[in-house]
């Protein structure tokens, strides 16, 4: 496996005094220059892969649109279902999907509530019954258009950014290896 991850350390199974199995996973038992020289060799074969920077740079905008899109889930088998069909790198788009994970995308989704609150406000009615309606089709509708501009324009950025990278970096290996 090309761009398989397997740990340089193994887990340490401890038994109480009551006979209770415990996981020990401390951060003693991770050497850090070997988990770095490892995720170094990865990147290397990511740079040295058959794939133009185009087709990597395209792999992590498909996982960036995939990310930010409410899709919960489904992100993983929706994201190498695409980067197959259209034949995109692979490892790039899974690169993508470790970067934009809840944590990052989270400001992104409050982001696209505000911006479709603004685009579709909800319209006042006199009755309950239909306000509360209105709310939610304004709610869902201003949520979901605003997500995809929001998407559209961080995958944009994130192709620039990565085909730029890859671009420096392989230009930095030629010089280097010239």
């Amino acid at each position: 496996m090309a761009y398989g991850f397997s740990p340089s350390y193994t887990p340490r199974i401890v038994y109480t005094a009551s006979m209770e199995m415990k996981v020990d996973l401390s951060l003693n038992q991770i050497s850090f220059p070997n988990l770095l020289n490892e995720l170094r060799a990865k990147a290397k074969a990511l740079l040295n892969a058959d794939a133009s920077a185009h087709n990597q740079a395209m792999g992590f905008a498909l996982g960036t649109f995939i990310s930010i899109l409410p899709t919960p889930g489904l992100n993983f088998a929706l994201s190498l279902l695409l980067a197959s069909w259209f034949r995109l790198h692979k490892a790039t788009v899974l690169l993508s999907l470790a970067v934009w994970n809840v944590f990052v995308t989270a400001p992104f989704m409050a982001l696209s509530y505000r911006l479709g609150n603004w685009l579709f406000p909800a319209p006042v009615t006199a009755s309950v019954t239909a306000q509360w309606q209105a709310q939610v089709l304004s709610f869902v509708q201003g949520f979901l258009v605003g997500n995809l501009i929001v998407a559209g324009v961080v995958t944009a950025v994130s192709y620039t950014i990565v085909l730029g990278i890859f671009w420096l970096l392989r230009e930095k290996q030629k010089s280097a290896t010239a």
